[in-house]
């Protein structure tokens, strides 16, 4: 038998790593009498082609005798990267597949990067020792929310803010208020966001004091990042977000920190419901996420 070869993922590979996603996503959440946060193989693909699409260097694959057993992405953003997901096919769990994928994606992190964060299920205490051994350490704890496709969402008093939909010209202001919130400038998110998600703004006569984005893969949306100087406003932009999504079909989610208690009852008022438990955690510098800060899909980009 020949040894697990860890190599950048190829467009042929795509499917087959898609799937692994699927089943090992699938398989641990249901072995902890957990809702799965990957649903199908479809809505796996889906995402999976959705990664190559917009970080096509960070994007790993675990070989073995010519099956794809383990995928991995990385997203360098200047200072910072994140990562992933990770996902090893339930029957090559514990023989070390997770760390290589990991080992390896934080080579591509680069070696100077100050810090290195990613986002894990609480249940999961096979992920969690793996990150630990690895040098990483949780800083903040996070509530993933979810709200239903279809839901009627009360949106909250008219704010003291200019809310409106973010235009191209906003791009320069929104990237120098996201950098403020992740800690690094990652132009090409807002790019994505500008071009094929949506985007709004939260403004003082010619200040931008706020900013919230979204966007959708078939059946689901990802709502974040979104950053203001208060909680109200935060809120102020993703009420109507949240309340455009569902009205689309689209079962809508958010990462939140735990201990933001206003963001989290901010959204629990606009109908979200706790879908499960996540860490925040990094390896090296660096600590938790900024207050009034709604998190994107896990901060993976």
């Amino acid at each position: 038998m020949r040894s697990v070869l860890v190599r950048s993922i190829q467009e042929r590979d795509i499917e087959a790593a898609a799937d692994v996603n699927f089943l090992a996503f699938y398989h641990v959440a249901t072995a902890h009498r957990m809702a799965p946060v990957v649903t199908t193989p479809a809505e796996s693909r889906s995402y999976v082609r959705y990664l190559h699409g917009f970080d096509p260097a960070g994007g790993i694959v675990a070989e073995e005798n010519g099956d794809i057993i383990g995928l991995a992405w990385v997203h360098p953003r200047g200072p910072v990267a994140t990562i992933g997901p990770i996902a090893v096919a339930p029957p090559a769990q514990g023989r070390g597949v997770g760390r290589q994928l990991l080992e390896r994606a934080i080579e591509l992190a680069g070696g100077g990067v100050p810090q290195v964060r990613l986002v894990q299920e609480s249940f999961n205490e096979s992920s969690l020792g793996l990150y630990l051994r690895t040098g990483f350490r949780v800083v903040a704890p996070l509530v993933e929310l979810a709200l239903r496709a279809g839901s009627t969402v009360v949106l909250p008093p008219p704010p003291a803010v200019t809310i409106r939909p973010a235009v191209a010209a906003d791009r320069v202001r929104l990237v120098d208020r996201d950098a403020r919130a992740f800690g690094a400038p990652r132009p090409q998110s807002i790019d994505l966001y500008l071009r094929r998600g949506r985007a709004m703004v939260a403004e003082r006569g010619a200040s931008l004091t706020g900013y919230a984005l979204a966007i959708s893969v078939p059946g689901v949306a990802y709502l974040g990042s979104a950053a203001a100087e208060d909680p109200e406003t935060v809120m102020q932009l993703a009420a109507p977000m949240a309340a455009a999504l569902a009205a689309d079909g689209a079962a809508v989610r958010t990462l939140v920190p735990a201990t933001d208690r206003r963001l989290v009852d901010g959204f629990l008022a606009l109908g979200f419901r706790v879908f499960r438990a996540c860490q925040y955690m990094v390896r090296g510098g660096g600590t938790a996420p900024p207050p009034n800060y709604v998190l994107m899909n896990g901060d993976m980009m």
